[in-house]
C-alpha cells in the first residue's frame, strides 16, 4: 500500500476530511480550503530562524526532529515534506509540485510516553492536532496522520497506514524556491 492509498496523509484541519488523492494533487489548496481563511503570500525569501527560549529545542529527540522530512508516493511521485525548526515552527509542504507554496503551523513535543506525543496547532483553530510519532530503527520518522483532527483524542497506537517520513537534510530553512502562505487571522471566508 503507497503513501497516498492511505484515507489521508496530513491532519483534517477543518470541517471536512481532506482524502489523500486531493491532497496529493493539491496540497495547500486543500489545505487553505479546508482553514476557510483568506491567505496572504509571503515574499520568496526563507524565514529566518531565532534562537528558541524553550528547553525544547534542547532534548536529544527535538535535535533528531530538527530539519526536513519527505514522505514519497511511488505511484504518482508526489511528495510530501515537513521541516521542523528549533522555535517549533513546524513548515509543509510539497517540493515537487509546479508552484511550491508552504503552510506554517506551530508544534510542541513530549517524548517522555511511548509512543513520543505531538501536538500541532493549526491556525485559527482553539483546539491542536494531537498525534504520536516515532523513530524507526532505521532512522525514518513514523507518524500517525489519519484519524487526526483538532479536538479529537490523541491515538494510542499507529494505524497500519501511519506515514513513514525519510529525512532529507538538517536544514531549517524553506528552501529558496518555496512561497511561504500564511493564513490571515481574523478573516473568514463567508
Amino acid at each position: 500500500m503507497t503513501l497516498l492509498q492511505t484515507t489521508k496523509i496530513a491532519p483534517y484541519f477543518g470541517k471536512f476530511s481532506i482524502p489523500s488523492k486531493m491532497l496529493a494533487a493539491s496540497v495547500f489548496i486543500a489545505l487553505l480550503t479546508a482553514l476557510d481563511t483568506t491567505v496572504l503570500a509571503q515574499p520568496v525569501t526563507a524565514p529566518q530562524p531565532t534562537p528558541s527560549p524553550s528547553n525544547q529545542s534542547t532534548s536529544p529527540i527535538t535535535q533528531k526532529l530538527l530539519g526536513q522530512w519527505q514522505a514519497k508516493d511511488l505511484e504518482t511521485s508526489i511528495t510530501l515534506a515537513f521541516i521542523f525548526s528549533p522555535e517549533g515552527k513546524l513548515f509543509v509542504f510539497s517540493p515537487n509540485a509546479q508552484t511550491s507554496v508552504a503552510v506554517e503551523f506551530q508544534y510542541r513535543i513530549n517524548p517522555t510516553p511511548q509512543p513520543m506525543h505531538l501536538d500541532i496547532t493549526v491556525p485559527n483553530k482553539k483546539e491542536p492536532v494531537l498525534t504520536i510519532f516515532e523513530f524507526t530503527a532505521n532512522g525514518q520518522l513514523k507518524l500517525q496522520l489519519d484519524n487526526t483532527d483538532p479536538g479529537k483524542p490523541r491515538p494510542v497506537t499507529f494505524a497500519k497506514t501511519a506515514a513513514l517520513f525519510t529525512k532529507v537534510s538538517d536544514s531549517i530553512k524553506l528552501p529558496d524556491n518555496v512561497k511561504l502562505i500564511t493564513p490571515k487571522a481574523g478573516i473568514k471566508n463567508q
